[in-house]
């Protein structure tokens, strides 16, 4: 009774509807994650979806659903699981007994057997009609068993096993996907220009994913502009063994990150923090922070008040330079870094920091392999798979065929076929006619 209710359980697993169905529901939950933003603390989503949309997408919408996270929720992974077992079910049950009947050989021992298949003729049997027709298959590049007065072929076998290697490419997406929901890092860290830093602040860590102890060094940060607008922004990184040892050394910029064990580092933004400043008189080194305007992009502001009299400080962009305004607002002047810009201070750096976004997906290498095979083996399996009898006795010579696609080809290439022996029964019975006469 057991066993009956595992083999209905297991058809309907394998069934095709099942598996359409649990692929759409995979689509339709994977598509929240297109427009609803994953992975953001908590405050944004109360503050970009206090209003609903569609009516009823809000923030407690998706935060009950774990609609912030959907590709680490657990919904999404059990219907990938699901999915998965449709898939490896519909391998073992469906695609792997036809392609190993395909490789068996059967003879059509019936001439009423004939009348079924697809495309069928019947000719006259004349001499060497079997070896002529053997010939014919093998010019065909057709896999050829022989037993007495009958013959069996195939070719295009390669299109039977497609389908199991498209099914073994899925699972391949499918189980990078998996490992990546429960083996991921995503931290941001903004780092000033010196700093040596280890990651601390993980925006998504995975369930069986610990953060790795690893200890880098931001030697230097600049800006590379083009027509007075940033063209590219660059991160020289070292990464350091335990006992502070440079162990590697690369410069980063956007597109073009540091990997190390696994662990990819991306230029993701930047800031300046502060300035530096030196007191000509007393030659003391002070670091003054600076702050962003806001709506103004990539633009700063500081004070310097010095008894009582002050100044405002502009910087925009990384440029070295710094606009200087009094306490009402005026625009005074322009300086460069190096310069004295008020009394005894003399402006002598000007302190970036650098975004790195790190990332750790030991699954990137099986998705793309999978999409990879799934690419080639999705067009190969629409290569047909043919069959040909024959069954020749004293009289008459029976042939037949059959392919799972492309039947206008394979009609057109039997009826070819048919005429090229009905040609040759003509004349051969055009040259007894002329030898008997």
């Amino acid at each position: 009774m057991k066993i009956f209710q595992f083999k209905n359980s297991l058809k309907i697993v394998s069934d095709l509807k099942f598996g359409i169905l649990i692929l759409a529901l995979v689509a339709i939950t994977s598509s929240f994650g297109s427009f609803i933003e994953q992975d953001e603390p908590l405050t944004f989503y109360l503050e970009n979806y206090s209003k609903p949309i569609y009516g009823f997408i809000n923030s407690d919408f998706i935060l009950r659903l774990g609609l912030g996270h959907i590709y680490s929720n657990w919904l999404f992974l059990t219907l990938l699981v699901l999915l998965g077992i449709s898939l490896i079910s519909c391998t073992i049950s469906r695609q792997f007994p036809l392609f190993l009947t395909s490789k068996e050989f059967f003879f059509k021992r019936k001439k009423n057997s004939f009348v079924n298949l697809q495309f069928s003729s019947k000719l006259k049997s004349i001499y060497y009609l079997k070896e002529g027709i053997l010939g014919k298959l093998q010019d065909l590049n057709v896999y050829i068993y022989q037993k007495e007065n009958f013959l069996y072929g195939y070719k295009g076998l390669i299109g039977r096993i497609s389908p199991i290697l498209v099914h073994f490419s899925l699972l391949l997406i499918l189980f990078g996907s998996c490992l990546g929901a429960v083996f991921n890092l995503k931290a941001q860290e903004v780092l000033p220009k010196g700093d040596l830093f280890h990651i601390q602040n993980p925006l998504r860590i995975g369930w069986f994913t610990s953060i790795p102890q690893i200890n880098l060094r931001v030697n230097d940060f600049w800006v590379e502009y083009e027509n007075n607008r940033i063209h590219q922004f660059y991160s020289n990184l070292s990464i350091l063994d335990n006992f502070g040892r440079e162990t590697s050394q690369q410069t980063i910029s956007v597109n073009n990150p540091l990997r190390y064990e696994n662990l990819d580092f991306y230029q993701s933004d930047w800031n300046i923090v502060g300035i530096r400043l030196r007191n000509e008189a007393t030659k003391k080194i002070v670091e003054v922070p600076v702050f962003p305007l806001k709506n103004q992009g990539k633009s700063w502001v500081t004070s310097i008040n010095q008894k009582e009299n002050s100044k405002t400080l502009i910087f925009d962009q990384l440029q070295n330079v710094v606009f200087l305004y009094d306490s009402e607002g005026n625009f005074l002047t322009k300086k460069n870094v190096g310069e004295l810009i008020f009394e005894n201070f003399r402006l002598i750096e000007i302190l970036p920091s650098t975004g790195l976004l790190i990332k750790y997906d030991p699954s990137i290498g099986i998705i793309y392999l999978g999409f990879g095979l799934l690419m080639i083996t999705a067009c190969l399996s629409y290569l047909p798979y043919t069959q040909i009898w024959v069954f020749n006795d004293k009289r008459n010579c029976w042939i037949g065929s059959s392919t799972n696609r492309g039947k206008i080809q394979l009609e057109i290439d039997f009826e070819n076929f048919i005429r090229y022996f009905e040609y040759c029964l003509k004349r051969t019975i055009f040259f007894k006619f002329q030898k008997s006469s």
